[in-house]
């Protein structure tokens, strides 16, 4: 989502062909993404209900990022996915959008501080006069295959004639890891760019990191519609101010580069073990608050589908292991592309979001009072666009006490 994507609609369905979604297939609506040699850039991505795993980010010229090679000879860094680092916030892979994901008008100035669902690149220097590609290939949480996004950008101000080596290595961050797809698989067939990060040689692309990314505005967070909690995405930090989901931005004043790191910023920087403690900081203590909330309600979360891609139709159960004793309560599924549901029963439906991705289900009269150990079942039938290649996915879910 920043820098503004081939296709901007914030409702587009996912693509796990790649290397790019079509451009611009739905509303034609484009966005200027104009830099210069030497800028930073801004590169951030929504959280769709999930935690762990990387990004891989590659630059490819216009005309040329038709193919998935064109990237995996260009690559420009590898950073992590994301998670919701606050306690009880990410939980086996999966944590409540926004995530706490960085805003707009903030950016990552540490390379330590790398799960907020955003980074920054240098545009090289050696680049000639043009367009060009960047895509982002991820396989967040436990999604057994990867999926692309591109955005268009306008370079100038580069000194083409300027050459430097490729690396021979690409170095990933540690972050917390998916479930489902190993780092070996982001930097298989992958190879670093040629990019010149110093007007007269090779650089590093995080050198200048704590400089202000010229795109510091956009805000990858995009809309609290994808989030499987609606009403709590509303109440978290700026999201209110997101006007328009299709240009997703904050009203910013002087942005000033990133202070100095210290032990009480806030922020995991300067080779601390964890936020603030361990490295040159105080030692860390030697319990942490738990990760999985003793309130969950739920043990496990299966779900379970027949699909039949060349006749739309789709038919799912979601399947809850009660864990606590619930009076009332509410179920959410949350699809990488729209749903249209027909039919549905071991529930009520409560709302559905406008791009038809997430549904919320209530309990029936007969069905709200379980006990540990007891199970829900939720089924539907529904429709969705031919032509895809595969099915709707579910990429986030909830259960909790209404």
């Amino acid at each position: 989502s920043c820098p503004w994507s081939f296709d901007v609609d914030p409702g587009r369905p996912a693509d796990t062909t790649g290397p790019c979604e079509t451009e611009n297939v739905w509303h034609g609506v484009k966005y200027p993404n104009e830099y210069k040699a030497g800028d930073r850039m801004k590169v951030g991505w929504t959280s769709n209900n999930h935690a762990g795993g990387w990004v891989r980010i590659a630059l490819a010229p216009y005309g040329q990022h038709k193919t998935h090679k064109a990237f995996d000879d260009n690559v420009m860094k590898i950073s992590c996915y994301g998670h919701d680092q606050r306690p009880g916030g990410t939980v086996y892979g999966d944590c409540k959008h926004p995530c706490n994901a960085r805003p707009g008008c903030e950016y990552q100035a540490y390379e330590e501080d790398n799960a907020r669902f955003d980074t920054t690149v240098k545009i090289p220097h050696n680049l000639a006069d043009g367009d060009y590609v960047l895509q982002i290939k991820s396989a967040m949480s436990s999604h057994p295959h990867f999926y692309y996004s591109c955005a268009k950008i306008s370079v100038t101000g580069g000194n083409p004639s300027l050459t430097c080596p490729q690396d021979k290595l690409i170095v990933a961050p540690k972050c917390l890891k998916g479930t489902a797809v190993e780092l070996k698989e982001y930097t298989k067939n992958s190879k670093p760019g040629k990019f010149c990060y110093n007007k007269d040689g090779p650089g590093y692309i995080d050198a200048d990191m704590y400089r202000v990314p010229k795109n510091v505005q956009c805000d990858p967070r995009i809309t609290c519609a994808v989030s499987i909690d609606g009403k709590g995405c509303k109440n978290q930090d700026r999201m209110k101010d997101i006007t328009n989901d299709w240009k997703p931005e904050q009203v910013c004043g002087e942005v000033k580069p990133a202070p100095a790191p210290t032990c009480e910023d806030g922020v995991k920087n300067q080779g601390e073990e964890r936020i603030d403690c361990g490295g040159p900081c105080a030692a860390c203590p030697v319990t942490m608050p738990p990760t999985t909330p003793a309130d969950r309600v739920y043990s496990k979360f299966d779900f379970k589908k027949i699909a039949y891609p060349s006749e739309g139709y789709l038919n799912g159960n979601a399947i809850v292991h009660v864990r606590h004793k619930v009076n009332g309560w509410n179920l959410t599924l949350f699809f990488d592309r729209k749903v249209e549901i027909s039919q549905y029963w071991g529930g009520k439906l409560l709302s559905v979001n406008e791009f038809k991705t997430v549904y919320v289900f209530k309990n029936n009269s007969w069905n709200g009072r379980l006990g540990p150990g007891s199970k829900v079942t939720v089924g539907f039938e529904g429709k969705f666009d031919l032509g895809a290649v595969d099915s709707p996915n579910l990429m986030g879910k909830d259960f909790v006490q209404s």
